[in-house]
């Protein structure tokens, strides 16, 4: 895909509970390419037994980090709430070039792992036109946020 150019300040990642400690290792290398992060879920991991109003807290918190994010990373094999995440980005997408945004300052959305479910077959969300990106895996999906980065460096700071 095209990298120069590509508008990229923060980040979602989008994956299973399970996986917490990795989405945690993605999201310190993506702060590392001066990214930041909308929303941390994997600080606190499940909250289903915290009671309703801290699951719609955590509901809403989730939504608007998604919302919030240049770069939304949805992170394969996923749990219920990755695919729900993956919807609203598409989304918000579709909202943002409906409003005259441009296709191109549209959040960049990515998937990375096998596109395959346990199952052998996959969701048609994942081949999606306003999926930018597919990787096999982390390392692919990193080499191309190195690639993105020389491309896009920072600005100078100071004298």
């Amino acid at each position: 895909g095209r990298l120069r150019g590509r508008l990229m300040r923060t980040f979602y990642i989008a994956t299973a509970l399970e996986r917490a400690a990795e989405a945690k290792a993605i999201a310190d290398q993506l702060r590392g390419f001066c990214l930041g992060q909308t929303y941390a879920w994997d600080e606190h991991g499940s909250v289903q037994d915290d009671g309703p109003e801290r699951i719609r807290e955590v509901a809403m918190n989730e939504v608007s980090g998604v919302l919030d994010a240049d770069l939304f990373v949805c992170l394969l094999p996923g749990g219920r709430g990755t695919h729900t995440e993956l919807g609203i980005a598409i989304a918000g997408s579709i909202e943002r070039s409906r409003h005259g945004y441009g296709r191109n300052s549209s959040r960049t959305i990515v998937i990375v792992g096998p596109l395959e479910g346990a199952d052998g077959r996959v969701c048609a969300f994942y081949l999606h036109p306003h999926v930018d990106e597919r990787f096999a895996n982390v390392g692919e999906f990193l080499a191309w946020m190195r690639a993105w980065r020389r491309c896009n460096p920072l600005p100078a700071v100071g004298p």
